[in-house]
């Protein structure tokens, strides 16, 4: 935006020159990026903020010096004189309130064209507008001046007694004053006569009622416009304009009357006008003045110094801004022309730039040790990372976004599931529901490339919506990958990796967060092969599940190799883990193994018959492990072999041989009462 200094003169008296109000205005906030000799005067180059419209006018700028330095403004004249009624009549339609919330307009008539006065053509040049001739140039003499667009149609080519400010018609076209035709959507606003448009609204005029030296009746519009609909039509047009520039970052609604009053004076003035027309109008102006309270305590804690409450109705006062209240609580009314401010914090920063960025001393603030606040979700993730670590998974960051089709090809499909609406990537149109997508990614690309061990583990969101599809929550998972060949030490044998593996891992995970009363279930999903899932369950909600992938879903993923999965809900795991950890002290006698091996139905399950083991150990079975299992020709149907080593172990004595056999035999009848198991024939 270029501002005339000589023009800012005419509403404000300044001190110094304009290199001195230039820094004075840059230290404000209002940046002056060069200033330029052009005649007499001087050209300020400013860098006007998306926040601050206002300042895209020169009365702006003035009223943003005078706060600085604290002077009067000067408003320009904008009365004129009304005489007798025109001869014509016009009729303002009810515009589209959306996109047209005011419409006016005023009719001159016997309009007898002068030249345009050199201070005015000067000026207007100085700011890069060229002189087109006086009409013209008073409209955007009123622009650079207002900051409100205006626009002067030939009243004689207009159509009828009719204008409106409308939707166009979808596919409706228009030649503008630039020559090139445009073609309209139904989201674009027109003005339009009994006929046609003869205008994109906001944005620039059509030829056919252009004005020229010829012209002698001119019907003067001045308006608001919804931002964001001459934007749109702004960009979808590729036409820009001075009206548009700033009809899209909103204009003062309180200045519309004002700047069409003003030109309606300076054609007076400059030019010969028979007769003015009363003004046509429709709509009401959305000019709204909210009230905002500021109080002094509030200024100090934000800005580290104590500024007197009568400096800081002063600087808010020589703002525009209407002050009132006491020293505790002043209350501020805020003008039409600062939309930007809207809460007191924006009221302490305008304090802040008129006392001067530079006079607040620099104070490191006052700190009181505190304890440090944990986040539980937090902490429990940097645990499991730790577990997992040392499990030798690699992390792994996935993409949040994935693809629906392999979901749906294994039979899922939930309505919780987040879908894009216009996602940028059309693959790539689901927000993920499960961490498993993008892992089984990560599983092929590796396994295409030779990498042959792969133990995987992420932590991350996943997303779910209500019933109609809207987003309603995210929950933290972890999810545990394994495939080809375990990582191995220079003892082991070269082996795949297996479910048992994965089956390890789980068991020492629940233990090491803290969850007790742990059930494992069957679980079937498509995922997983049938018979070959477990559900984990603590107090009748399932926490995570883990097992084998099927073929048909490696299939859909493309992998040749065994996968097994596991992932759990973090979210579910913290609410019910226990943060109490029960410690004993090590024996310092010798445990004592035995190995068992039974024959029990295949629908009894090794973690209950280890439990069973447990309670009728009297205390002094310290562990059991499950090392064997096995179904064949050998074993009678129905029936499974499963292979158990107990460590029996005392703390205060070293259990004797005989003591051990008792229990171990007692251990043996129990089981075959509670699940009918029996030893093999030898």
């Amino acid at each position: 935006m270029k501002i005339s200094y000589q023009w800012l003169k005419d509403y404000a008296a300044f001190k110094g020159s304009p290199a001195k109000l230039a820094e004075r205005l840059t230290m404000a906030g209002l940046e002056v990026k060069k200033i330029e000799r052009v005649g007499t005067d001087h050209v300020l180059e400013t860098e006007i903020t998306t926040n601050r419209p206002d300042w895209l006018s020169h009365v702006g700028v003035a009223r943003e010096a005078s706060a600085i330095q604290g002077g009067r403004l000067r408003m320009p004249q904008s009365h004129y004189r009304a005489g007798e009624d025109a001869r014509r009549t016009f009729k303002v339609v009810a515009p589209d309130r959306k996109l047209c919330p005011y419409y006016s307009a005023v009719l001159l008539e016997d309009v007898r064209s002068a030249k345009t006065p050199e201070f005015m053509k000067a000026r207007l040049e100085a700011c890069g507008i060229r002189s087109i001739n006086l009409i013209v140039d008073i409209t955007n003499y009123v622009l650079l001046e207002y900051g409100q667009p205006l626009h002067a149609f030939d009243a004689d080519q207009l159509k009828g007694t009719a204008i409106s400010a409308r939707r166009a018609v979808h596919g409706e076209k228009m030649t503008a004053i630039d020559g090139v035709v445009y073609e309209l959507t139904q989201d674009d606003l027109v003005i339009a006569d009994e006929q046609g448009a003869v205008a994109i609204g906001g944005v620039m005029g059509g030829k056919s009622s252009e004005v020229s030296a010829e012209t002698r009746n001119i019907l003067l519009e001045s308006a608001f416009f919804n931002p964001a609909s001459i934007r749109a039509t702004s960009r979808r047009l590729a036409l820009t304009s001075e009206s548009s520039y700033r009809f899209e970052r909103r204009v003062d609604p309180g200045a519309v009357d004002h700047a069409r009053n003003r030109a309606v004076h300076l054609i007076q003035n400059h030019g010969s006008v028979g007769r003015v027309s009363r003004v046509f109008k429709a709509g009401v102006l959305p000019i709204q003045e909210p009230t905002i309270t500021l109080k002094p305590s509030e200024l100090s804690q934000v800005l580290g110094i104590d500024i007197p409450a009568a400096k800081v109705k002063t600087f808010l006062t020589r703002l525009g801004l209407k002050v009132s209240g006491s020293r505790a609580s002043i209350r501020v009314r805020i003008p039409s022309f600062r939309g930007d401010l809207i809460h007191s914090i924006d009221l302490i920063e305008e304090v802040a730039r008129l006392y001067g960025y530079d006079q607040i001393p620099e104070t490191l603030p006052k700190m009181v040790p505190q304890a440090p606040r944990v986040d539980p979700m937090l902490s429990l993730e940097d645990e499991l990372r730790h577990i997992c670590v040392g499990f030798g998974l690699q992390e792994v960051v996935t993409f949040s976004l994935v693809e629906h089709a392999p979901l749906e090809q294994l039979g899922l499909n939930d309505p919780k599931w987040v879908r894009l609406i216009n996602p940028q990537n059309t693959a790539l149109n689901l927000m993920r529901p499960t961490l498993l997508p993008g892992l089984a990614e990560v599983i092929r690309r590796n396994l295409h490339v030779g990498e042959s061990d792969i133990q995987l583990f992420e932590v991350g969101n996943r997303y779910l919506a209500n019933g109609a599809g809207r987003f309603r929550s995210e929950e933290r998972m972890l999810g545990i990958a394994l495939a080809g060949e375990g990582r191995l030490g220079w003892l082991d044998r070269k082996r795949a990796a297996s479910f048992y593996d994965l089956k390890g891992m789980v068991d020492e995970f629940l233990g090491r967060v803290g969850l007790t009363d742990v059930l494992m279930q069957s679980f079937g999903h498509p995922v997983f092969e049938t018979g070959q899932a477990l559900s984990i369950m603590v107090r009748e909600e399932q926490i995570g599940y883990y097992g084998v992938m099927s073929k048909t879903a490696r299939k859909v993923y493309d992998i040749k190799r065994s996968v097994f999965y596991a992932e759990f809900n973090l979210e579910k795991i913290l609410a019910r883990r226990s943060r109490s950890k029960t410690v004993r002290s090590i024996s310092k006698f010798p445990p004592a193994p035995r190995d068992l091996t039974v024959l029990v139905p295949e629908a009894v399950k090794s973690s209950s018959i280890s439990e069973e083991i447990r309670k009728r150990g009297k205390g002094l079975v310290q562990s059991v492990e499950v090392f064997d299992t096995f179904k064949g020709e050998k074993v009678p149907a129905g029936k499974k072999s499963l292979s158990f080593r107990i460590f029996y172990q005392a703390s205060d004595r070293t259990l004797t041989t005989e003591e051990v056999n008792g229990l171990h035999f007692s251990i043996v009848d129990a089981l075959g009462s509670a699940f009918d198991a029996r030893l093999p024939e030898a």
